[in-house]
Parts: C-alpha cells; structure tokens; sequence
C-alpha cells in the first residue's frame, strides 16, 4: 500500500488482511522497519482479531522522506487513518518507541482512531534517564546483533517537535489507551509509561512487563507477556 503526504513524501505499507471491518495501523520504532522478523510476528499473530497495516515511517524501509524526529510523522499517521478510516469501520493504532510517540500525538491532535495502544513511548524527548547499568542493556545488544535492519535516512537539521506525548495525552480521552512498558528497559525508563498513565484519562490500562526490554525487543526476546495483553485491548475495544 502507497499513501502520499501532503508535503509530497511516498509512504509505504504492507496491509495483512483477512476480510475485517477493523484494522490495527502499526507505527514501528526509529531504525525500524515494517517487514521486519519482530513486526512480521505481531502481525500475524494479531490478524485474528482485525486487518493489520504496518508502516514504514518517512525515512524508513520502503518509504521516501527523511525522518524529522517527530515533526512531521504524527501527521503522516494521522492521514493514514483518517484514509483507512474510509476502508474500516473500527481502527486501533499500535505504537513502538518513537512509533508510540507518533501514535500518541496523531491521536490527540487528528482523533482518527477507536483504541490506542503504546509499548515503550517516551512521555517527551531528550531525557537522559538511560539505564546502562542495569540487565536489559546486555540483553538488548545480544538481540541488536541479530536485528534485520535498513539504511536510515534521517534529517540533517532536526527540529524539535513542536508536542509531545507527555503534553496532549489528557486529550485522548474517552478513546481507550493502553500503556505497556519493559520492566528492564534500559534506553526509555518505566517512569516514562507512569507518567503517561497518570496523565491520561479513562479509560486507560497500565502493563509493566516483567524482565521486559525496550519496544520491539519484547517481541524478540519473549513476545508472549506483550501479546497478551494487547490481544485483550485490542479485541475488546475494535470486535463488533
């Protein structure tokens, strides 16, 4: 699937179906792309419950454009909705990392979506809370070795994004939001998932995933503690 921005950047997307009147819309993390081992995973395990579209974020896989660290993503997501929107009747959005931080603000600002969900989103940005101490890191970089990845095309001159998660996640309201986080996330900390829970409002489910890594790592390293409860969010807020 091709879908054009409306500053003329070709953004593409592999649309899994299986006839649903819903679909989940899948935003990956930075240096992440949309036909990787991780993401190929969730979606067919998630193709029960609803059609998924994973995309390939500017600057990323297949897509043309270079990333602009949050300016210009949340709303190439948006315009993705509100286009599959005309092609299903329910739409949920599932966010990893910076794909969260996309999904968060698209949500808040362009409502296109019926359910939310965001694993490992950081609250805002440039937040030195890093845990290079701790196990995750060590855990992380065995499977960071093993990771199919893509040249990335990022901006030469980033601007600051001008919202964050942190700022509009009182808005989604009364959208559903689920928040999943990796206990042993070393690069965006835990208190980065409490301090989006306190911040939203209902409803709103909070998952701290035990020994849990940083975004698409859970789904490397043990995808069922993840899958679990996005299945449930999922099935119960876009099933007819």
């Amino acid at each position: 699937m091709r879908f054009t921005t409306p500053d003329g950047v070709t953004l593409h997307a592999t649309v899994r179906t299986r006839g649903h009147d819903r679909a989940i819309l899948v935003v990956p993390g930075i240096f992440t792309h949309r036909d990787c081992r991780e993401h190929r995973l969730l979606a067919e395990r998630l193709l029960d419950l609803a059609d998924v579209v994973t995309l390939d974020v500017r600057g990323h896989g297949d897509s043309g454009g270079a990333f602009s660290f949050g300016r210009r993503e949340p709303g190439d997501v948006a315009g993705l909705g509100a286009h599959l929107r005309d092609r299903y009747r329910r739409l949920g959005a599932l966010g990893f990392s910076f794909g969260g931080f996309h999904c968060a603000v698209a949500a808040a600002e362009f409502r296109p979506f019926d359910a939310v969900a965001l694993v490992g989103t950081p609250s805002r940005l440039f937040i030195l809370d890093h845990n290079l101490l701790g196990r995750g890191l060590a855990r992380s970089l065995r499977l960071a070795v093993r990771r199919e990845r893509r040249l990335t095309r990022l901006s030469p001159l980033p601007a600051l994004p001008r919202l964050d998660p942190g700022r509009v996640i009182h808005r989604l309201a009364p959208t559903p939001l689920l928040v999943v986080h990796g206990c042993d996330d070393w690069l965006v900390s835990p208190a980065h998932a409490r301090r989006l829970y306190a911040r939203a409002g209902e409803p709103r489910e909070l998952v701290l995933v035990p020994r849990g890594l940083h975004a698409e790592y859970i789904l490397a390293d043990d995808p069922e503690p993840l899958l679990a409860p996005l299945r449930a969010f999922f099935g119960r807020h876009l099933a007819p």
